[in-house]
């Protein structure tokens, strides 16, 4: 840019923090008019709702007043056929008067029921008065007290054949109706007339509120449109700024492509550099990988000659160790039969030593099968596994589940079952050195195109995160041995455990082409 160009001012980007779009009153503007509409829809919707409700109160009211009166008519009714009754009055029947006095109480229990909320509770609504429905329940008592009062009276009179002309409980009752009935009428009435001045109240809240929005919608609208005058001045002015603007603007984009092109070089160049970095760790990393595969290789080669170590070591211990051991044996129960049975001290020094011996051919048997299992060899890897938590059951009295099925024809090679063999030999001897388990479970199922082993422990567990951070001389090869071999089959391994919440050991094997057909 030249020294003597004219700087170009700042407007406010379409959107940007000047514009209308960031006005805190843009969202306003533009949903002014449908929020004034929905106010509007919504007061409308307030007063038909106002009105609605105040058309059903007031006749619900006019029902119950009714009611209430009818109630009046019909103890009067009552009142009236069982003192003609008494007089002697002909036609007079004793089921037309309780006919009238059952539809009395049926009356009043409905009036009763109107001022009682969902719940059975007194309620306000629709009398006004929470007493109402009590008083009604009253009335509807005084109505069952009256007629079995009249019914008295009439059955007196057709046993004895003659009655008292004048009751004053009879009387009393029926003033009591008739007082208990004109306070209920006048609790509704009373309540039309609350109900009434309520709403227009209401209304007239409605009105204001109706009149504001319509106020405040004019006075916006007002507002709106002398803002959009000022815009339209001020795009004009903006235009003529941007046309004087339009020259410098020219000299800048060619100052620009000057700038482009120099930082397009100087791109090049770095790309340049980038490709040969990422060449060269592309070989460190096929390097990397190649070192991976030949220590893959190695590991491999070292566990097999273990296992060759391991089988030679077995042989030598059952071969001649153990058979040492029982011509040793052998030889001090000879010398036992040939000693006189007064020498006791020496015969039990004979027996102590073959009870002796018994125990170490046994440690010996144990240790060539730890070494090389000889069962795998002969019945496979499925007794195999069988025979561990046989052992681990016997030997360490955990209780042990298995679930193993047929693994032998999945797994035809004998390298690959002396692999799943080891992994699970080196779990439960963990589990029997370290777990303090009381319940054991090994499991073998498949999953499709792979198998999935588990062996689980209620134990004491560890925390797999400190486990990881130790040194390798702290935590032993175990844990990194099983993981190499399944490694070695292409499979993964994986350890769930916590302090206090026992161990889970799962490994996952892909099947072979010979065990998926």
């Amino acid at each position: 840019m030249s020294e003597h160009s004219t700087p170009i001012p700042a407007f406010p980007a379409p959107g940007g923090p000047g514009s209308a779009g960031s006005h805190p009153g843009s969202a306003l503007r533009w949903y002014f008019v449908p929020l004034v509409v929905f106010l509007m829809g919504v007061l409308a919707m307030a007063q038909i709702f106002a009105l609605d409700l105040t058309f059903r109160h007031q006749r619900l009211n006019s029902t119950v007043v009714d009611a209430v009166m009818t109630i009046q008519i019909k103890a009067a009714v009552y009142h009236l056929r069982v003192e003609e009754f008494l007089a002697g009055g002909k036609g007079v029947e004793i089921e037309e008067a309780t006919s009238c006095m059952e539809e009395a109480m049926l009356l009043a229990d409905q009036v009763r029921e109107l001022g009682r909320d969902w719940q059975g509770r007194p309620a306000a609504y629709p009398t006004g008065d929470p007493g109402a429905s009590d008083r009604a329940g009253e009335v509807k008592s005084l109505l069952a007290e009256f007629k079995s009062v009249g019914q008295e009276r009439m059955q007196q009179l057709q046993q004895t054949g003659h009655a008292a002309i004048e009751h004053p409980q009879f009387d009393a009752l029926f003033n009591r109706i008739l007082s208990e009935a004109a306070l209920l009428e006048q609790s509704f009435q009373a309540n039309r007339v609350q109900t009434r001045g309520n709403m227009s109240r209401l209304f007239l809240g409605l009105y204001l509120v109706w009149g504001g929005v319509v106020a405040a919608a004019t006075a916006g609208m007002r507002r709106m449109e002398l803002r959009r005058k000022g815009a339209e001045e001020s795009l004009l002015q903006t235009r003529d700024l941007l046309l004087r603007q339009a020259e410098e603007l020219q000299r800048h984009r060619e100052h620009l492509a000057e700038m482009v092109e120099t930082r397009t070089a100087e791109l090049t160049r770095a790309n340049r550099q980038l490709q040969v970095e990422v060449a060269e760790r592309q070989q460190a990393e096929e390097t990397l990988r190649q070192s991976e595969q030949m220590i893959r290789h190695l590991s491999g080669q070292l566990l097999n000659a273990q296992e060759v170590e391991r089988k030679r070591i077995s042989m030598g211990l059952h071969d001649e160790l153990g058979q040492a051991l029982n011509v040793v044996k052998l030889r001090i129960g000879s010398l036992e039969k040939k000693l006189d049975k007064e020498q006791e001290a020496p015969r039990e020094d004979c027996e102590t030593l073959l009870d002796y011996l018994d125990t170490v051919i046994e440690n010996v048997r144990r240790l060539s099968l730890q070494l090389s299992p000889a069962l795998m060899e002969d019945l496979g890897l499925t007794a195999a596994l069988r025979w561990l938590g046989g052992t681990l059951q016997r030997d360490r009295h955990m209780e042990v589940t298995l679930e193993i099925p047929e693994l032998d024809r999945l797994f035809p090679e004998q390298q690959q079952q002396i692999t799943i063999y080891r992994v699970f030999q080196e779990a439960t001897s963990n589990i029997g050195k370290h777990s303090g388990a009381r319940k054991v479970s090994i499991t073998a199922r498949r999953e499709g195109e792979r198998m999935v082993f588990s062996v689980r422990d209620d134990g004491v567990g560890f925390d797999p995160r400190e486990a990881a951070s130790r040194s390798l001389t702290e935590k032993g090869l175990g844990l990194s041995t099983m993981s190499e071999r399944v490694a070695m089959m292409g499979g993964s391994l994986e350890i769930t455990s916590s302090p206090g919440a026992g161990t889970g050991i799962s490994f996952f094997l892909p099947l072979p082409q010979e065990g998926k057909s």
